[in-house]
């Protein structure tokens, strides 16, 4: 740890440690919605799976009951205390209004209810209040202390490297390892065979030995074009030149994951908005390094309106499958 990021983690560190106690010593401080509650979050930033595990869930419920996400709405530019994004029928709100996270969850999941809120207790309580019961999936939720739950998931890549785990901001972490120990389960994200996460799973192990565990793998479904029109199979680029754009965490992540040459790569900060402008720019500098196609992630796409003239762009399909669903039943099951 350096000099300076010694002393800045331990200083975060005192302020999460004073927060934590303080919501442990004044239950009263939280609030209960009118709702059964799942929090899915992470003890790390950016990038550790958490959405597409959200959407595997959601379409994993929707069979058997009625299913709300409810998100804070990061990095939208309305700012409105409450927006219906999706009333499991419509699309009602642009990512402007809600953000990208939110907007992708409601066209990944059909019939899934999305609303944001910068108060997501009072959001969570107008939601019901206007479409009745749901089961609510607090997106983001393990530092959300401010509202109940029933059962806590918290999501850790299965490749973190354990190097990574130091508070902010010298590390990733959001919280020590020992926070884990108030969640009922851990969701390992981008798992494989291969994953070389042994000691990072001893490390969580050690730090909550209590805590079931739940595996979840990425594959590749295929390519749809951003109008929707065409759809191709996950090996339509082998071997192909593409470009990419990617305005999300940990881009190498989504790049590992493409079967192709990416010949030319746009990696922005997570959340970026794309300008129209300067997505023409980007599509004829792929074109100039021989691309045949862009490629971008669904989160990216919410914040595109039109495909860039010089080559066509495709937004990459990847979906979680739930490997331990026995054991995420089990824990489903235990709700009121």
């Amino acid at each position: 740890m350096s000099l300076l990021g010694a002393p800045l983690s331990w200083l975060y560190g005192a302020g999460v440690f004073l927060r934590n106690r303080h919501y442990d010593r004044h239950p009263e401080a939280s609030t209960s919605l009118p709702a059964r509650v799942v929090s899915i979050g992470n003890l790390t930033v950016g990038g550790s799976g958490k959405t597409p595990f959200v959407a595997a869930l959601a379409r994993s419920l929707l069979g058997r009951e009625r299913v709300a996400v409810l998100s804070r709405g990061y990095g939208r530019r309305s700012r409105s205390p409450f927006v219906l994004v999706s009333d499991g029928d419509r699309i009602l709100a642009s990512a402007e209004d809600c953000g990208d996270e939110p907007l992708e969850l409601a066209r990944a999941v059909p019939g899934l209810v999305v609303a944001v809120g910068p108060n997501r207790a009072a959001a969570g309580r107008e939601l019901v209040d206007l479409l009745g019961d749901h089961l609510i999936l607090l997106d983001d939720g393990f530092q959300h202390r401010r509202v109940r739950r029933n059962l806590d998931l918290v999501c850790f890549d299965a490749r973190e490297p354990v190097a990574s785990l130091h508070l902010l901001p010298h590390g990733r972490l959001r919280e020590p390892l020992g926070s884990l120990s108030r969640a009922h389960a851990v969701v390992w994200t981008r798992w494989s065979e291969d994953a070389p996460g042994d000691e990072l799973r001893r490390l969580v192990g050690r730090a909550a030995p209590e805590l079931a565990s739940i595996r979840a793998r990425n594959r590749l479904v295929g390519f749809v074009s951003l109008g929707g029109s065409e759809t191709l199979e996950p090996e339509s680029f082998r071997g192909r030149p593409v470009g990419a754009l990617l305005g999300i965490a940990r881009a190498e992540r989504v790049l590992d994951s493409i079967p192709a040459d990416v010949v030319f790569t746009a990696a922005r900060r997570d959340h970026h908005w794309w300008d129209p402008g300067e997505l023409k720019a980007l599509s004829e500098e792929a074109r100039r390094k021989g691309a045949v196609a862009l490629l971008t992630t669904g989160k990216d796409a919410v914040k595109i309106a039109s495909t860039p003239s010089a080559i066509p762009l495709y937004v990459i399909r990847i979906e979680t499958e739930i490997l331990d669903r026995t054991v995420l039943e089990a824990l489903l099951e235990r709700l009121p």
